[in-house]
């Protein structure tokens, strides 16, 4: 997750489009030529945010004109006549206001659900015209990463064709998915412009996080992936997972305000079964079929602990990130040459459950953590814990943070 830069620009009231692009009127009617300049104006605009404003107006009143007037020969302004919202809507996105842009959504949020006449909507917009604290905003908002337009193409394929490797590590690190074709038969990274994009592509199917989800989406059981930062670095990601096992009587703004949210460690391999069937105590079934078993280094599924017989065949969850993170429970994987630990992110009904101390002898509080950390969830009751999400934390979190209060930032999902 970027830091979203709030900068007021000068807005570029009116422009020559033609001298701005260094093309005649004659050259604009031809796209190509429209298309190559205006992806080689971007590119040398990058460190320049208002004067990559000018080029993206520039590129658009050229071949979206219904939006603009001519005002002077050859001069041209936003046609104000068609809506105030509406059009400041689009003309904050094209030029990357992103201050401006966040006012007006913040007090109309259906300008999010805009498209242009060419049929194109606004994450694309931004998008292609390298604004990624826009690209940010807009999906935290609600717009879908990988909507196709008009022309079979998404957000990654206009990212990516006009050179925005800003915006495609963005897109991708909220699962952007690598393998839609557009209408001309070409995916994301047939459409790159670098070799810093392609590889940036390809780095991205090998990621372990990025293909869990892509499988989960494809089974409908997936439907958003979000990374959270910290000081503008990402520490975490997490994959938000449906429902499944909810009973009727609940729905799921209850279970997102009502209940408790508490996390399991785990492996990274029974990461899709826990999905598609929830948290399963030992002795239950995985979708598979087989018999789950407790770790060797966990306590027996016929063991006795505080007086509760049977221990072992319960489910077992805690409110904190930290003891659920701690190594006897939540093992790693490696993701881009660092360490991630494999979380469980849970809803658990008030009230179902016991509180324990700790049996993990060696593990050690942090400042405000609360004692009794182990919840024990009768198997039963076990659709009393929902999986809400599968959770990926960088090792350096765990490793840094020193107050319990730290790991509230892992609950949020909206930026």
């Amino acid at each position: 997750m970027v830091l979203i830069s709030f900068t007021k620009l000068k807005m570029p009231l009116k422009i020559n489009p033609y001298l701005i692009l260094g093309i005649t009127k004659n050259e604009a009617k031809n796209a190509s030529k429209t298309k190559n300049s205006f992806r080689e104006k971007l590119q040398a605009a990058r460190n320049n945010d208002e004067l990559r404003a000018k080029v993206c107006l520039a590129y658009d009143i050229i071949v979206n004109n219904k939006f603009y007037k001519e005002c002077e020969k050859d001069v041209f302004k936003i046609n104000d006549e068609l809506g105030i919202d509406i059009i400041c809507g689009y003309y904050y996105t094209i030029i990357g206001d992103c201050f401006n842009l966040i006012n007006l959504i913040e007090k109309n949020i259906n300008l999010i659900y805009f498209k242009d006449p060419l049929e194109r909507n606004l994450l694309y917009l931004a998008a292609r015209n390298g604004h990624t604290s826009i690209c940010e905003y807009l999906i935290n908002k609600g717009m879908k990463v990988n909507e196709i337009q008009k022309t079979g193409s998404t957000p990654l394929h206009g990212a990516a064709y006009y050179g925005q490797a800003s915006v495609v590590k963005l897109l991708l690190s909220y699962g952007a998915k690598t393998n839609i074709k557009n209408n001309f038969d070409h995916l994301p990274i047939d459409e790159a412009m670098t070799d810093e994009i392609k590889n940036l592509i390809k780095e991205s199917e090998k990621d372990p996080i990025f293909k869990l989800y892509q499988s989960l989406l494809s089974k409908n059981i997936a439907t958003k992936l979000i990374p959270i930062s910290l000081n503008g670095n990402i520490i975490a990601k997490k994959i938000i997972c449906k429902l499944i096992n909810l009973p009727k009587k609940y729905n799921l703004e209850e279970v997102e305000n009502e209940w408790l949210t508490a996390w399991h460690g785990t492996n990274y391999n029974v990461l899709e079964s826990i999905a598609e069937i929830g948290l399963k105590p030992a002795g239950g079934k995985n979708k598979n079929g087989e018999e789950i078993q407790v770790c060797y280094n966990h306590m027996s599924q016929t063991s006795t602990v505080d007086e509760v017989k049977n221990w072992g065949r319960g489910i077992f969850v805690s409110p904190s990130i930290f003891y659920s993170g701690y190594e006897a429970y939540a093992k790693e994987i490696c993701c881009k040459n660092e360490q991630w630990k494999v979380l469980v992110e849970v809803r658990v009904k008030p009230n179902s459950y016991i509180l324990h101390k700790s049996t993990c002898s060696k593990y050690q509080l942090r400042s405000g953590e609360p004692e009794l950390l182990e919840f024990r969830i009768p198997a039963k009751n076990e659709k009393d814990v929902q999986v809400y999400s599968l959770a990926f934390v960088k090792n350096e979190f765990f490793e840094k943070a020193k107050n319990y209060e730290e790991g509230e930032l892992l609950k949020k999902n909206f930026f």
